[in-house]
């Protein structure tokens, strides 16, 4: 036992002995600036750098100069030294504290001075300041080898434009738009450019789409959103604030101009101020902005019939067609209508034009003509569309001609195919003044060019055509109407004859020929959506009349012969009347 006291004594020793050894005689051994921060109560500092590896670094020959934050600088950034392991970038920040070689404050000399991490600080020997942080007491701590300086807040090294927006939490939506475009992104993260970049906020751009009526940026098209971010940016130009002055104008990326001016001492860019100026970056300088800034190409919808749709995926088409209209036809829709007294869109949507049938834009004139059959000279708001019965539309008059609204209560419908699915939307949001009221609709609109006979032939109905001629009747159905034609096809025709032992319409009386042809004409122009089931139609055949029978899945005649005919098209519009197709001839009385 005492051989083993003996051991455990000697070790002891020896390890007091190495201990001992180990430790700095501040008589035999100088102190490092690693010493000399932790000597001075620089404790976050000294974490951090024990996190970050560096001590080993700033206790070698050097020599170095610290500029080293405070505790109460660090706590101002958030960091303290329980939770230095969370700070992003943190080998970087601190290096950004550290020149190489040994500079007093008496030896400081403005201008900029290369940090250990490669970035560049600015330095203000007057004012005894580095970037924004000021030298504060104590200062000139000398070490062995070097010098520490204490600074009164935390230097962020300067990162590209795209890190400092994702560093800022203020621009976190404008972060989330880049990323839908990831060639503006790589841009704007080449270390070698010098941009000049205006960021609105994230208040900025929901005020924006308050604006617009939108409640997502991907809600706006892709490039009319494109177009507004590359209006905040300059590319190969650092312009700083103070580089500004009234009447300024500088090219943007999309190639449109930024203008500068000056409003009570302070700079409007477009007429958004700036909320911080400055923020100097790796790649250029950011200005963070009040508003998003908005190119004068898509400036001029704000506020107009056109915005709903000019800021909406759904509305691309249209919003081409407008684009490609004559300027007549575009002042119309950008202005306050013919008459001034603001106007009346029915927006079709990208579907509506499918809908109808128009898979790519027709030639100018068409285009004026389609877009101008969208517009009323005039606000009309949905409680001033009129309330329709049987068989009677009310005609509203377009700038492009004669529309025919059915509103009997299950919904409102142009020229008989066409739903207004949404209505009363107005372009101003409460944000300025629109130059009227936009109603969206399902089924893009076309006005007619032809009379009914016209179409009639043009759709193949020759059977149909050479009764009327034979009857006499066609010049009767190319007069001004308005007139309702349920049109029997070749085949209804073929069995008619077929049952009357004929074999075309010259074998038939011709007084009982126009009798059966005017059995299928009305003196009114009615749609599918204003008939009725059990409605009783007066025709123009010596007023004889049949009967509508309308199911969940059809809708046919019931003639004064007896039989039922299947009407199997309907609401082929034409300059006139309206045409819908039959699959029989319908007779008045039985032959």
């Amino acid at each position: 036992m005492k051989k083993l006291n003996l051991i455990l004594l000697s070790l002891t020793l020896i390890g007091a002995f190495v201990f001992t050894s180990c430790e700095k005689n501040p008589e035999e051994e100088p102190k490092t600036i690693v010493d000399i921060a932790i000597d001075n109560g620089f404790n976050v500092l000294a974490a951090a750098l024990t996190e970050a590896g560096l001590v080993d670094d700033l206790e070698g020959t050097g020599p170095f100069t610290v500029f080293a934050p405070t505790d109460a600088a660090f706590g101002a950034a958030g960091i303290n030294a329980g939770n230095v392991d969370q700070v992003e970038g943190l080998v970087n920040i601190l290096k950004y504290h550290v020149v190489a070689g040994k500079i007093l404050s008496s030896s400081l000399s403005t201008g900029s001075v290369t940090m250990l991490n490669g970035a560049e600080a600015d330095i203000d020997a007057t004012n005894l300041k580095v970037n924004d942080a000021n030298i504060t007491s104590p200062f000139d701590l000398e070490g062995s080898n070097g010098v520490v300086h204490s600074i009164d807040a935390v230097l962020i090294p300067a990162i590209n434009i795209v890190e400092t927006a994702q560093a800022t939490p203020d621009l976190s939506t404008l972060v989330d738009i880049l990323t839908l475009y990831p060639d503006l992104v790589t841009a704007l993260s080449d270390e070698s450019g010098a941009f000049t970049v205006f960021a609105p906020t994230n208040a900025a751009f929901a005020a924006l789409l308050a604006a617009i009526g939108q409640t997502s940026a991907t809600d706006i098209p892709e490039d009319v959103l494109r177009s507004v971010l590359e209006y905040h940016v300059i590319a190969a130009s650092e312009v700083y604030s103070t580089d500004l002055s009234d009447g300024l104008t500088a090219t943007t990326v999309n190639g449109e101009d930024i203008t500068v001016t000056e409003v009570s001492g302070a700079f409007l860019i477009s007429g958004v101020g700036i909320n911080t100026a400055d923020v100097a970056t790796s790649n250029g300088v950011v200005h963070i902005m009040d508003g998003v800034l908005v190119p004068p190409s898509i400036a001029q919808f704000v506020n107009t019939i056109v915005e709903p749709a000019y800021f909406n995926k759904s509305f691309t088409t249209l919003i081409a067609a407008v684009k490609a209209a004559s300027p007549t036809i575009l002042q119309t829709l950008l202005g306050d209508g013919p008459s001034s007294n603001g106007m009346t869109l029915f927006a079709p949507t990208n579907d509506a034009f499918t809908a109808a049938g128009i898979t790519e834009l027709p030639d100018q004139a068409t285009l004026d003509a389609v877009l101008a059959y969208h517009l009323i000279d005039g606000v009309v708001m949905s409680t001033d569309l009129p309330v329709t019965g049987a068989a009677a539309p009310a005609t509203v008059s377009a700038v492009g001609g004669n529309l025919y609204l059915s509103n009997k209560g299950d919904g409102a419908f142009l020229n008989g195919n066409t739903q207004i699915i949404l209505t009363d939307i107005d372009p101003s949001e409460g944000a300025g003044t629109a130059n009227g009221v936009v109603h969206v609709i399902d089924r893009t609109l076309v006005p007619p060019s032809q009379d009914i006979v016209a179409i009639a032939i043009d759709a193949g109905f020759s059977k149909l055509a050479a009764a009327l001629t034979e009857a006499g009747l066609v010049s009767t159905l190319q007069g001004n109407g308005p007139f309702t034609v349920f049109a029997p096809t070749d085949a209804a025709f073929d069995a008619l004859y077929t049952a009357l032992g004929a074999s075309g319409p010259a074998d038939l009386d011709d007084t009982l020929l126009e009798s059966v042809l005017l059995y299928h004409v009305l003196g009114l122009t009615a749609f599918s959506t204003d008939l009725e089931d059990g409605l009783t139609a007066t025709t123009l055949s010596s007023s004889a009349t049949f009967t509508i029978n309308i199911s969940e899945s059809s809708v046919t005649i019931t003639d004064g012969a007896g039989q039922t005919a299947n009407i199997t098209a309907v609401n082929v519009l034409g300059t006139n009347g309206v045409i819908h197709v039959i699959d029989k001839v319908i007779l008045p009385h039985s032959k």
